[in-house]
């Protein structure tokens, strides 16, 4: 995944190019961490969408072929009891 480095990168150059010299280390981890929190939807959204998208696509052709598949199975079994006389 790209967008877990670039997030990572983007708030550790956007902290160091920001924060004070004397800032105390506990304030450089919260702050780092509330905005790769803030930050994490770049990475969430695309994952999920990609996510949805090949889903849906596997669910269609699955779908696809068992309709296919009762299809068969019924037009054989039209064929084969049609002409059966009761």
């Amino acid at each position: 995944m790209f967008s877990l480095p670039m997030t990572i990168g983007m708030v550790i150059f956007t902290l160091r190019y920001f924060s004070g010299p004397d800032v105390p280390k506990y304030v450089l981890f919260t702050v780092a961490y509330t905005w790769f929190c803030s930050i994490s939807i770049i990475i969430l959204v695309p994952a999920d969408i990609w996510t949805v998208f090949s889903i849906r696509i596997y669910v269609i052709h699955k779908v696809r072929d068992l309709i296919a598949f009762y299809l068969i199975v019924l037009y054989i079994l039209i064929e084969t009891f049609a002409f059966v006389d009761y």
